[in-house]
């Protein structure tokens, strides 16, 4: 008697039991190129805009720092200008106080080598004072208001030689003021004296500008090229 066998089903029935694969190992890392692709774009997208945001403030910082120092010289400029015509001013009028007093006999100006040394001390610092702020003026309506024009070593130098002449000058005509006035108080002494008064001033002015002159050339000297 034959026996026959009934092949098994290979089909699994609704409510069949599947078993499911095993989790990875620790440390196994599953290999995503589209995720890793993505991420690389992240890092170098972000790198670049932390670069950029760099550049941007460090040109906003140098802006920043052009546009005090043009704010800077704009400032200078104008304090030599008006130290310059300031020492003008006053010159010129101890210049017309000395030149008045002739009045004759003792009252003469010109008697006196002391007073005749302050007339020519004062007519330079007149000259030389607007001379340099009429150039000064022309310079910075040139080259741009604030743009570098306070000067170079000529200006330095001639600030001070004019100041320490004046200052000699007045120095001088002091003590002889002084005694006149201990004696007399009339024109001639108070001419005398105010012209001495406005020759310190006008020293005073162009010592102020020498200074601010020799800060000028040395900060133009310590910058890089």
């Amino acid at each position: 008697m034959a026996m026959t066998t009934t092949p098994k089903s290979t089909t699994t029935s609704p409510g069949a039991y599947v078993t499911k694969p095993p989790p990875p190992p620790p440390g196994y890392v599953v290999h995503d190129k589209a995720a890793a692709y993505d991420s690389y774009n992240g890092r170098h997208g972000g790198a670049a805009a932390t670069a950029t945001s760099s550049a941007s403030a460090a040109r906003h910082d140098y802006d920043d720092r052009h546009q005090q120092a043009a704010a800077g010289a704009r400032a200078l400029d104008g304090l030599l200008l008006l130290l310059r015509a300031a020492a003008s001013v006053m010159s010129f009028v101890a210049v017309a106080l000395v030149a008045s007093c002739r009045h004759g006999d003792w009252m003469e100006f010109a008697r006196y080598p002391e007073y005749r040394c302050l007339l020519g001390a004062s007519v330079l610092a007149c000259v030389y004072s607007a001379a340099q702020a009429l150039r000064g003026f022309r310079r910075m309506r040139a080259a741009g208001y604030g743009q570098g024009s306070g000067g170079g070593l000529a200006d330095f130098a001639g600030d001070q030689v004019v100041a320490y002449l004046l200052i000699t000058a007045s120095a001088a005509a002091l003590p002889i003021t002084l005694r006149m006035r201990s004696a007399v108080l009339n024109v001639f002494t108070d001419a005398m004296t105010a012209a001495i008064s406005l020759g310190f001033i006008a020293f005073a002015a162009l010592a102020l500008s020498a200074m601010l002159s020799g800060f000028t050339l040395s900060t133009a000297a310590a910058q890089p090229y």
